[in-house]
Formats: structure tokens, C-alpha cells, sequence
């Protein structure tokens, strides 16, 4: 499969949005807000031990800055990675520039944290992609 006909797909993980709209298109779901990811932690052994003892959170608040936020909105399952592209582009222009490294770059990461799957087509809704705003 190539990567950039792949679609991007938000994992079942929990996260809203906050604060101003910043940049971005007029695409119906797509707010512009910051988004904030909820990360379960997996706490076993001694370091589970430190964390109930000291009441530590058991979620990770992981914000993301304006343009992976909209970057993560737009990974719903209907876009291809081609088409995210293009739309990044015209929303950040030179602000995003080179715009298929930085888009690598983050979706790299997001693969790495098991915050999003790559499918070969079209997303189905088996699973829920919406914030807990929706």
C-alpha cells in the first residue's frame, strides 16, 4: 500500500478540543481548535505502586499545537493522505512548508504512539473517531 493513498484513521482514543479557532477550512467537523489527546497510562509493578500511592493521574494530556490539531481532525477516515495534504497546504501554505515532510513527520509519530491506524480505504465507523465534545 502506498502511504499516500492510505487513510488516515484516529485510533479509539479519547480527546477534545479547546480554546480559539485558529486556522482552517470550511469542512464540515472541522473546528479548528486545539486538540487535546487523553492518553490512558499503563502503570505495572513498582512504578503502579508510586502512582496509587501518590494518587498520580491515570491520563496523559497530550496537546497539540495548531497545525497537527487540525491534522488530527481531518484523519477521521474520509480523506485520503494525498487529499490532507492538499487541504494542510492551502490552509498553512509557507507556514507548513515542505508539507509531505512535516505530514510524514507527524504521522510517524502518531503510528508510533498507536493514536492512528493507516487503512487502505475508505474508514467504515467500526470503531468511534469522534471527541468526547461531539
Amino acid at each position: 500500500m502506498n502511504p499516500s493513498d492510505s487513510y488516515p484513521t484516529r485510533a479509539p482514543v479519547e480527546w477534545h478540543t479547546i480554546g480559539e479557532i485558529g486556522p482552517h477550512p470550511q469542512i464540515e467537523g472541522i473546528t479548528g481548535k486545539q486538540v487535546i489527546i487523553m492518553i490512558e497510562k499503563q502503570t505495572k509493578g513498582f512504578e503502579g505502586m508510586v502512582s496509587k500511592l501518590f494518587n498520580a493521574p491515570r491520563k496523559l494530556k497530550r496537546p497539540l499545537d495548531d497545525l497537527n490539531s487540525l491534522f488530527w481532525e481531518l484523519m477521521d477516515g474520509s480523506r485520503d493522505l494525498k487529499t490532507i495534504v492538499q487541504i494542510m497546504d492551502s490552509t498553512f501554505h509557507e507556514r507548513i512548508a515542505p508539507v509531505s515532510d512535516r505530514l510524514s513527520a507527524s504521522l510517524v509519530n502518531f503510528l508510533k504512539l498507536n493514536l492512528i491506524v493507516l487503512l487502505e480505504s475508505e474508514f467504515d465507523n467500526s470503531w468511534d473517531v469522534d471527541s468526547v465534545d461531539d
